[in-house]
């Protein structure tokens, strides 16, 4: 991927919500009490198209909202820093972000003068402080650009993009971890899964292992970025890349494919007019393949700026990363918790 992102010195900003949480979670409960919801059910009639027992859309929101914007509670993390970071995925205890900072290696044989520009950090938690980042080490280094990657269920196998010299594009490739030494990942393969001079990026693999999502520009396509997926078979063998079609894809750029932690719905981000502005977060509910028309997330995610990369951890919490900081106007990592589980619905 190729952050969008403003160049402007930012600064730390690390903010504490705990109060307002409550404060707004509190409001929730008054809401839901005496029906200022009311208009949540009629906008999931329409967004629902495969599964009548699925929950309606519940999306985001630390700023002031309409009464039927889903209310999350939204913070920006504390180790963003004045370069770009996004959220790509999780692995083992560790928030893995792609970032064009520079950091020394643990080891010390990668310095701030040998590094790529975009590089993978691994940021992990002790006592709900976020500990200083670290390089991921071996396939995931180099002196090319990387970007977005997945890992299966059991974090055995990882599908990764990084640019070639001399190419801004990214492809796609896939390793296997070492079981004698799992620091270590072996048998980096590349795959093909779009013609010659197009980029393959931002992949997503399905819980079950089954089906990979990724966003490529190649021809065929309704225009600009689409999204993709192929179906894996038991052997390793892939299928050829199926377009998800036009309830998802437009002339537009769709990029970031995501899946909530139950597979029923896919988020992606997109630039398509008449939303927010820039980037805005997008999900639609998926069954068999098929989709339902895709909506964006609402003011609690989306803004004027970018939002990209939602990254959902738990039914009613994730990461998501946005430049809405007016400030830094760099890309920033946010996490999100829905309001209900805050206020212990």
């Amino acid at each position: 991927m190729r952050p969008v992102s403003p160049k402007l010195a930012a600064t730390n900003h690390n903010s504490n919500y705990s109060s307002f949480s409550k404060l707004i979670a509190l409001t929730l409960i008054v809401a839901l009490q005496t029906g200022l919801l009311s208009g949540q059910s009629k906008k999931s009639e329409t967004t629902i198209a495969f599964n009548s027992n699925s929950s309606p859309n519940l999306f985001a929101k630390r700023y002031t909202s309409s009464p039927d914007d889903h209310t999350y509670i939204v913070s920006e993390l504390s180790f963003n820093t004045a370069s770009d970071e996004y959220a790509t995925c999780l692995f083992e205890d560790k928030l893995v972000v792609v970032s064009n900072r520079k950091i020394t290696s643990r080891s010390g044989s990668s310095t701030v003068l040998d590094q790529n520009e975009y590089k993978l950090l691994g940021f992990s938690k002790f006592k709900n402080n976020w500990r200083n980042p670290h390089l991921l080490a071996g396939v995931f280094t180099g002196r090319t650009n990387h970007g977005g990657l997945t890992f299966n269920k059991t974090q055995t196998q990882v599908f990764y993009t990084k640019t070639e010299a001399g190419s801004i594009n990214y492809q796609l490739y896939v390793a296997t971890r070492n079981p004698k030494n799992p620091a270590q990942w072996f048998g980096p393969k590349r795959l093909t899964l779009a013609p010659k001079g197009y980029s393959v990026e931002n992949p997503w693999l399905s819980r079950n292992g089954k089906t990979l999502y990724f966003s490529s520009d190649m021809p065929g396509g309704y225009g600009g970025y689409d999204l993709y997926s192929v179906e894996i078979s038991p052997t390793g063998k892939f299928t050829t890349p199926k377009n998800l079609g036009k309830n998802i894809n437009t002339s537009a750029n769709e990029k970031y494919p995501s899946l909530s932690v139950e597979n029923h719905i896919l988020y992606f981000a997109s630039d398509r007019p008449r939303a927010y502005g820039g980037y805005d977060v997008y999900s639609a509910y998926t069954d068999a393949e098929l989709y339902s028309s895709a909506q964006p997330l609402g003011s609690a995610i989306n803004s004027a700026a970018d939002e990209v990369g939602f990254v959902p951890v738990t039914a009613t919490t994730g990461y998501f990363s946005s430049n809405k900081n007016s400030l830094s106007k760099k890309m920033n990592v946010y996490q999100y918790e829905h309001a209900a589980s805050v206020a212990g619905f």
